[in-house]
């Protein structure tokens, strides 16, 4: 069924998204089940968590086949001051690639956790 709104053009609203002020552009803006456990610093994170719907959006900043810049934000819709934000650029990803022991390269980042939070919503 067509909703009302479905005659409204919003790409004016859109274009006011700050996450877009730098120049980014959206690459991957959905839906995505996560298992959020709230965690106690004396205790540790709890054994079983609540799965909730948070809005993943992917933004990158330059070429696509080699982005200069990635950012990743985390919101919910239930819970307003949900709100993570990963920035990295090549040279973070190195640092990042080094601890964690990644295999893959930073013109992979993007790519990567697409599938991986794709493969999460399967």
């Amino acid at each position: 069924s067509a909703s009302f709104l479905d005659a409204f053009d919003f790409t004016a609203i859109e274009e006011m998204d700050p996450s877009l002020a730098e120049g980014h552009r959206v690459v991957y803006d959905r839906e995505v089940p996560f298992e959020l456990r709230v965690q106690d610093a004396d205790i540790g994170p709890q054994e079983v968590g609540t799965l909730e719907a948070i809005r993943c959006k992917i933004l990158a900043l330059g070429d696509e086949q080699c982005p200069r810049h990635c950012r990743i934000e985390l919101t919910s819709e239930n819970d307003l001051f949900f709100h993570y934000t990963h920035s990295v650029d090549e040279h973070g990803f190195r640092d990042m690639q080094e601890q964690q022991k990644l295999m893959i390269d930073f013109p992979d980042y993007v790519s990567v956790v697409i599938k991986m939070l794709n493969s999460c919503i399967k």
